[in-house]
Parts: C-alpha cells; structure tokens; sequence
C-alpha cells in the first residue's frame, strides 16, 4: 500500500481482526446492495455481497488477503474455481450455458489459482449441487490437478452427484481436514469404493449423513465407513450394518443419531445385541412402519435425552403400541427429557396408542402432531395421561390439524384447565380443542381457580370456537400473561375455517382489551 493512502487510512482499519469481523458481517448480510435505489439481487449470477468482497479484495494490500480468506471461505459448487482459470481454457456452451473445457490446463495454470484453492473450508449447500454448471469433461479435468486434493483445506463438504467422473471428483475432495460431510447421491459400486476407506480418509470426522434419491441404491454405512472415526458427533443414514453399530455404541463423542428403517434396507435385517456405553443428546427413528424398527429395538439399548420418532402413512397396528413399550425399555424412558411422535396414519389415534409414552415420566418437551385431525382423546384420557408428565414444559398436542367436518377436537376448556393444574410448569403449549362448551360468561371463577403465569403464547390452530368474548374470558383468567394466540388462516380450508378463523381473531382482540382493563386496575390500586 502506497504510503500516502496508509497514512490516509483510519488506524483502526489496519487491524486484522476488526477487518475480518467487517468482511465476515458483510458476507452474512442479506440485504446489502451496491446501488441504494435498487434492492439487492445476483448480477449475472454472482451474489452482491461477494462481488462487493471481490471488489474489497482489489482495494489494498490491507484488505486483499483477509477479503479473499472470507470470499473464498465458503463456495456453493465449483464454477469459481473454474472461472479463475484463464479465459482461454474455458468457455460457456452455446445452448445450456454450462462451463467446458477448450484447452490444456497447464501447471502455471494451476500455480496461479493455488491462493484461492487453499482458502476453501465448505463447499456446497443443501439441494444444490456441489458441481454447479461444469461439463463431465471439465470435472474430469478438475481431478488431473497436480496436487494431492483439489481443496487441501476443505472442512465441510455438501454432494448430491452421482456419475462416474463426479464420484472421481469427490475422491479428490475428500482430504484429511474434512470433519463435516452430507451425501445426498445413489449409491454405485464407484461411489462405495470410494467411501469403503473414509475412515481412514478422513479420521477428523465430526458430522456425516447420508440419504439417496432412490432408498434402494442408499449409500450404506459400513464398518469400514466408520472404523477410524472417534470424534463423530453426528450420524444420519438409511441404511447401517450391526458391525457399524456396534462402533458407534463406543463412541463418547457422539450425541446425535438419526437412523431409517425402509423396506428397501437389507443390510439392516439383522442385529446383535449392542448397548450404548454413552447417553445420546437426540435420537431420530424413521421407518414406513413400526415392524420395521422392532428388530434394531430388540438388540439395542439406545440410551437418550431427546427422541423423535415418524412413522409413515400406515394402517394402525398393534405393533404400534408394541414398539413404543419396546422404545420406553432401550431408550431408558425415566432418562428421557423430550419425545416426537408423529404417527401419519389414517385410522383414529386413541389413549391406548400413547399411552406407553406414560412411563416416559421425566418428559419436559412432548409433541404430537396429528395433521389429519385423527386425534380422539378426551378430558378424561388427558388428564390420564398428564399425570405422568408433572415437568412438562412444551407440549403439542393437535394444534396442526385443520378439524374439518366431522371431525372435531374432543378435549374441552374444562380438560385444558386440568392440564394447567397437573403441569403446571408448562411454558409453550399448542393444542386442538373443541371451546365450544363456554358460550356465556358467567361470574363463576374459569376453570376453577386455575392459573399459568408462565404461559405467553398459545397455539390454538383450527380449534372450534362459538362465543369469542366467552372464550376469550375463560384464557385470560386461567393464563393472565398471555399476549399472542395463534390460529390457523382460513385459507387452509377456506369453506369451513372461515367463521373459525374470523371468531378467534375476535376473541384475540378480547384478550389484549380484557389485559388493558387489568392493567389499568392495577395502576389504578397501586399494583405493580
């Protein structure tokens, strides 16, 4: 830097660190623009904030290298890297635009793009192709680097390519630094070769998932995947064998599993008996059924503080009730703090099939989702069940369904004052209910007395409701800090949720004035 602009420059923009907060508050902002009359938007494909980055990096010597660190921190595919090639030996396709290869790359070439190669930590992003426009040609070019890793730096890696020279240029990719990788590809016999070494690849491992567009071709998780592995602390995949498993039971270093149980998955038929030395943070079971996940249940004690489970859109079973008693035994349900069950079955959701989640007694989060209002519970079943959860803290308990005739809630204001009053440390609370029952208000105390101070917000979704102002009188009563209910828009179902919808806003506009009314009495006698 000349001099005279050094001297021009404030001292406090000569300091590393304050520039490079700078640079990387200005690659998180989302609204930057180079022009204020216009919003900000891509110009020719490339975001503002990296051609401002860009421009930063071209200012001064004080500003380049710490401005390309965090230009070239993170890229979403590997077009950059090509363009920084000289414009000869490469070029856009007439047709689709994509990047092909005119010429030999040569090794100054390679030389002169080594500075922003290094600089790379994460490349890709989730439903993006980490390939971006390049030809198959042009990534095969990509592996003829003279280097043992394109990347040598590369810490987070997001593939969603299956090809043959895509999977050469994964192997490329996938150097000792690597602690976070996300597969979303097929799995060929390139691709499991590949990874048959991974464990020894990359031994700094922290964060590996992966899924497949077809689950028949998922890309299975073997021992060999993971043998060198001790710092992961994160596993999503379709498919595990038990020798697998059985690794991962020793690790103290992992805290979150998410494993899939599909019809499709052979290679997890069978399991031996494996316990897990250290408790999970969460643990997520999906599967098309519950008899698909008995038998990894039966050989497994999973220990964890946080388990969600989904099922898919089958039947009901008795094998549902089997699998959550057989769950609450290997998770160590006196041990769990938060439970999801989304059970997506068309047939009614009785007492009887949650009722095994009763033993789950130090539960502080429960979420059941039931979007096709198949949910029958009543009071009774409720406070049955509620008794068994004297922590709970969240609960989610049919506020997402839409209730359409003849469908309708069955637990009552009555039943939610029963749940005030046997949890009463409840502090987020979203449920379906039928608030048709109080359609006068009367001088009687609402439910009985019962009060929740720690309640905010409430999450009545498509609840039925006659008398808004009854209503209305009945929550502010039994939960007097609370200053937003939540309802769901008539647009979900327009012919029916309508007057729903219009009748909640209006017991929403009750509440805040029955709070002024509250408020101004307490100024009023000196409360505070």
């Amino acid at each position: 830097m000349p001099l005279t602009i050094a001297l021009l420059m404030h001292s406090c923009l000569q300091i590393c660190e304050v520039l490079r907060n700078i640079f990387s508050a200005l690659n998180d902002y989302e609204d930057i623009t180079l022009d204020v009359q216009k919003p900000s938007r891509p110009v020719d494909g490339v975001d503002v904030r990296h051609q401002t980055l860009a421009r930063l990096a071209r200012t001064c010597r004080t500003f380049s290298e710490l401005a390309l660190d965090v230009l070239w921190a993170h890229i979403y595919d590997l077009s950059p890297v090509v363009q920084c090639l000289p414009r000869h030996v490469w070029s856009r396709h007439r047709h689709n635009r994509s990047l092909k290869i005119d010429s030999c790359v040569l090794i100054v070439h390679w030389r002169g793009i080594e500075k922003y190669l290094l600089r790379v930590r994460a490349l890709g992003k989730l439903g993006r192709s980490a390939m971006g426009d390049i030809s198959q040609e042009l990534a095969h070019t990509l592996c003829s680097h003279p280097w043992p890793f394109l990347l040598p730096g590369l810490e987070k890696l997001f593939w969603s390519d299956s090809s043959h020279e895509s999977t050469h240029l994964l192997s490329n990719l996938l150097s000792p630094t690597l602690t976070e990788l996300h597969l979303h590809a097929m799995g060929n016999l390139f691709m499991l070769s590949v990874l048959s070494n991974l464990g020894v690849t990359c031994p700094l491992m922290k964060s590996f998932s992966t899924t497949g567009s077809d689950s028949a071709a998922s890309i299975p998780v073997s021992q060999a995947v993971v043998c060198g592995w001790h710092h992961l602390k994160t596993l999503s995949t379709e498919a595990v064998d038990w020798r697998a498993l059985s690794h991962l039971s020793t690790l103290p270093s992992l805290t979150n599993l998410q494993l899939s149980f599909l019809s499709q998955n052979r290679v997890s038929s069978k399991y031996s008996q494996t316990t897990f030395s250290n408790p999970l943070r969460h643990l997520t079971i999906r599967a098309q059924s519950a008899e698909l996940c008995i038998p990894f249940l039966e050989a497994t004690w999973i220990p964890a503080r946080r388990v969600s489970i989904s099922l898919g859109n089958v039947p009901r079973s008795s094998s549902n009730e089997t699998f959550l008693l057989l769950l609450g035994s290997r998770v160590t349900a006196q041990q769990v703090q938060a439970f999801s069950l989304d059970l997506t079955c068309d047939s009614l959701l009785t007492i009887s099939d949650i009722m095994p989640l009763c033993s789950f007694c130090a539960l502080e989060e429960l979420i059941l989702p039931s979007h096709s209002a198949n949910l029958t519970i009543n009071d009774q079943d409720l406070v049955r069940a509620v008794k068994s959860w004297p922590k709970l803290k969240k609960l989610c308990l049919g506020d997402e369904a839409t209730w359409v005739t003849p469908a309708r809630p069955q637990i009552t204001l009555d039943g939610f004052a029963s749940l005030l009053l046997h949890c009463p440390d409840l502090r987020t609370l979203g449920i379906g209910m039928d608030a048709t029952s109080y359609s006068v208000v009367t001088p009687e105390v609402p439910g009985g007395g019962v009060t929740n101070t720690k309640i905010t917000t409430l999450s009545v979704g498509a609840s039925l409701i006659d008398n808004p102002l009854a209503v209305a009188a009945f929550l502010s009563s039994v939960l007097p800090n609370l200053k937003k209910l939540l309802y769901t828009k008539f647009e979900v179902v327009p012919h029916q949720t309508e007057r729903r919808h219009e009748k909640w806003v209006r017991a929403a506009a009750y509440m805040r004035d029955v709070h002024m009314i509250k408020k101004q009495e307490r100024v009023r006698l000196g409360i505070h």
